[in-house]
């Protein structure tokens, strides 16, 4: 992996519409590390991501990306191809790379075994369940060894407890270094706690940036990390940020 710093200096952007989904974002993301945005609904978080990804581009002010730095994207849903079986779904990426079909399926079966879908290789998305969908879609954006991964709130649709899993899963991942420089969209303040070492919190549209975080938690099980009281002070201090933005946002909505 390439080293790949995200640098945004005064961006922001508006839609040919005259809609301003963000505006004046100074912000650098630093190589490896975890970052995760968090903030009112349609406050701009997934355009944020989008522009990473260079599926948008800012209209003001400027975004900085390596230009060789690989990119890749976790959506809300797996979105996997239906007709492809698990294996193929994994190897996609890289087989739009050129990569030779024995190493993509080589790649896939590494992948598979470290997700437990080992068993499920050659099953297709509507024999696997939603939280298994979305680790198909984690293997697919991470085989291709990215620089760079962009999660777009990709356990919002998932049960309770397979979303525990997922978040222990991206932990995990984490550990052993194969995330890149990761960046994670959610709404859910303890999830960012849980899987980011530093959290954005972003304002009601324009999406700008009224707080950068970084709680001192330890490296501890999930469970024993939502029970610390810096957890909770964490929980709160973001909470305040966001409820704040959040009933403004009501209140300029019924005026």
């Amino acid at each position: 992996m390439q080293a790949a710093p995200i640098v945004f200096a005064q961006a922001g952007l508006t839609y040919p519409n005259g809609v301003e989904a963000l505006a004046d974002i100074s912000l650098t993301i630093a190589t490896r590390s975890a970052v995760a945005v968090v903030g009112p609904s349609g406050c701009g978080k997934t355009t944020l991501l989008r522009t990473i990804a260079g599926l948008e581009r800012v209209s003001t002010g400027t975004l900085s990306v390596a230009a060789d730095a690989t990119r890749a994207m976790v959506f809300q849903s797996g979105l996997l191809f239906p007709w492809m079986s698990v294996a193929d779904n994994i190897s996609y990426g890289l087989m739009t790379r050129g990569v030779p079909l024995a190493q993509c399926r080589e790649r896939a079966r590494v992948w598979a075994d470290r997700m437990g879908l080992q068993r499920f290789i050659d099953a297709y998305p509507h024999q696997l369940s939603g939280g298994m969908q979305q680790r198909v879609g984690i293997a697919r954006a991470l085989a291709i060894q990215p620089d760079i991964v962009l999660f777009d709130e990709p356990f919002a649709a998932l049960d309770a407890q397979t979303r525990l899993l997922m978040q222990e899963l991206v932990c995990d991942l984490q550990r052993q270094g194969v995330c890149g420089t990761m960046v994670f969209v959610t709404h859910a303040i303890d999830e960012a706690l849980i899987v980011a070492d530093r959290i954005i919190v972003m304002s009601a549209r324009p999406g700008r940036i009224i707080a950068d975080i970084t709680p001192q938690l330890p490296d501890v099980p999930i469970a024993e990390k939502r029970a610390l009281p810096a957890f909770n002070q964490a929980f709160a201090d973001i909470w305040a940020q966001i409820r704040s933005e959040v009933e403004l946002q009501m209140h300029e909505g019924v005026r």
